[in-house]
């Protein structure tokens, strides 16, 4: 173990089926660091009790805590954001199988150095998953980061259908991404409230971006692109979050014909050769390290 690292524990509130706590994580070196990840935690008795019986926490608590009879249980790292720092959601599960359909307790947005992180997925046998990485919900964000190759902008819906299926294509053959309607390439949010109108209700206008992408993509995106409705003052924007497909992602052109699409250099580009075609499809299949442990890619 690199770092004498635990998370602590101070117990605000005790329940008969919950704990709630303030929690840190504590470094010891040369000196004791603790840094608070959350206040007014809330966890159910018996994943706090694993977590005290896997090594990982320490509790402070007056009186004493005691805890109960450890039971099986399952933690996700639900990664949020990658880098020297990961934020992170901890999600709990009474079991491995089907761990994020079954996830009954989170501990939301957690901040860990990458090693430190790291230590814990190792010693708490976590699975990791990077769902929800690059994800942005926030059109001022948005702007503030401006287009790259996870965020593109298009002003409206009705007159970008084809930009908008090129890029939803590309993201989810290359990496998540985030689509915003509504906002200018220079990044100016100009809102598409004039296109709600001309379709009178908002449920509806969703409705319909939603069976366009799936009209002229193929095979059906999964999972699907999470669409969204956000308002900055009185505009309004979508913002179309993609992940990463385990399948080769078409576009579906005005004669039907299917055409592929990457994410590069801020870009969506057409891809034309048959070979880099079979790269991609190889890579959605197997995964890229099987791939290249295959000499595949």
């Amino acid at each position: 173990m690199r770092h004498n690292c635990s998370f602590v524990a101070v117990v605000t509130h005790l329940y008969e089926e919950f704990v709630q706590f303030d929690f840190y994580q504590e470094t010891k070196r040369e000196q004791v660091e603790r840094g608070l990840l959350k206040q007014e935690a809330k966890l159910p008795r018996h994943y706090f009790d694993y977590l005290l019986h896997s090594g990982v926490l320490e509790v402070e608590s007056d009186p004493p805590y005691c805890s109960s009879d450890v039971k099986p249980a399952a933690i996700g790292m639900n990664i949020r954001s990658l880098g020297t720092t990961v934020l992170f959601d901890m999600c709990f599960a009474p079991q491995t199988y089907k761990l994020w359909q079954n996830t009954d307790a989170v501990l939301e947005e957690l901040s860990l150095p990458a090693d430190i992180f790291e230590e814990y997925v190792y010693r708490l046998g976590a699975i990791s998953r990077f769902r929800y990485l690059g994800r942005v919900d926030d059109p001022a964000v948005a702007t503030q980061l401006g287009e790259n190759d996870m965020i593109e902008f298009k002003r409206d819906f009705l007159l970008s259908k084809n930009g908008i299926i090129k890029t939803i294509v590309a993201f989810a053959n290359s990496n998540n991404g985030n689509l915003f309607l509504g906002i200018t390439d220079e990044g100016i949010i100009t809102g598409i409230n004039h296109e709600i109108e001309q379709y009178g209700d908002p449920d509806k206008y969703l409705l319909a971006i939603t069976q366009y992408i799936q009209d002229k993509t193929s095979p059906l995106l999964s999972p699907f692109p999470k669409i969204s409705l956000k308002k900055v003052q009185d505009l309004y924007v979508v913002a179309i979050f993609v992940e990463v497909a385990s399948e080769l992602i078409c576009g579906l052109d005005k004669n039907g014909e299917k055409y592929v699409v990457i994410r590069t250099n801020n870009r969506s580009v057409m891809v034309k050769d048959p070979h880099q075609i079979g790269e991609i499809y190889v890579k959605r299949k197997l995964g890229s390290e099987i791939s290249r442990r295959l000499g595949l890619l």
